[in-house]
């Protein structure tokens, strides 16, 4: 059994098949997926769709009975992946729209409109979600959020990096306190360090030495659950005996 609450450089299936049935309450992740327009040999396409049922079938068999799992896919080939996971037996509950500004002129053309969003399949047992009691648009399946960029608080050491704001609320609803949490695909380690700010425990793969190395990085820089709480019970103190001062000199 593999230790939580690292990040571990090495192929996912290989780490995958050292982690116990049942073991994983939440999977959120970002496989690799490559445009058509770069890989349009018939091979490499066959590799591709099987690699991705392979790992498929591990979360499959790791994830527990009540679980949530999030992925996020290309729009161009979402019903190829959508078929996919169907066809390992992941049953649907919502497609999020992730929708996003900031970089639409990068696919902008004259023969098509720019595209500003990606998808995010949420699959799961029918686990409740922690959803806020004041509803919200948290509740919706259309998120605004901008891709990270390098003058961003969070930074950008991956170039498909998620959003923080968007994968800690994502994992914020669909997991509690203590649970394992598992990326597959680490990449800039953006799950690993949400599941430390809201005290979760993580297990994340990361091919990549660079993207691996720059990811313990962040993880290092980031407060833990229990120093943010912390931080935060010390600013309520202190605005609260601020108040009870201009209070008494009133």
């Amino acid at each position: 059994m593999l230790e939580t609450n690292k990040i571990y450089n090495m192929d996912c299936l290989d780490g995958l098949k050292q982690m116990e049935d049942k073991s994983v309450d939440l999977v959120i992740t970002d496989p690799f997926y490559v445009p058509k327009a770069q890989f349009a040999w018939k091979v490499f396409d066959d590799f591709y769709w099987n690699w991705n049922k392979k790992w498929l079938i591990e979360i499959k068999r790791i994830v527990k009975d009540d679980f949530h799992f999030f992925v996020s896919f290309s729009s161009d080939e979402m019903y190829l992946f959508e078929q996919l996971l169907r066809e390992v037996g992941f049953e649907i509950k919502s497609r999020i729209v992730w929708n996003y500004r900031n970089s639409c002129k990068a696919t902008a053309g004259e023969t098509k409109f720019a595209k500003t969003y990606e998808f995010i399949f949420h699959c799961s047992s029918g686990k409740k979600i922690n959803f806020p009691e004041k509803w919200d648009d948290k509740r919706f399946d259309v998120q605004v959020c901008a891709i990270p960029q390098s003058n961003f608080n969070e930074g950008k050491i991956h170039p498909y990096q998620k959003p923080l704001r968007l994968w800690e609320q994502l994992i914020d609803f669909c997991s509690d306190k203590g649970d394992v949490v598992l990326d597959p695909f680490s990449g800039g380690g953006t799950t690993a360090v949400a599941c430390k700010k809201l005290g979760r425990n993580f297990v994340g793969f990361e091919l990549d030495k660079k993207y691996y190395e720059d990811s313990l990085n962040r993880l290092s820089e980031t407060p833990s659950h229990e120093t943010l709480i912390a931080t935060q019970s010390t600013l309520t103190s202190q605005r609260d005996l601020i108040c009870v001062k201009e209070e008494n000199q009133k």
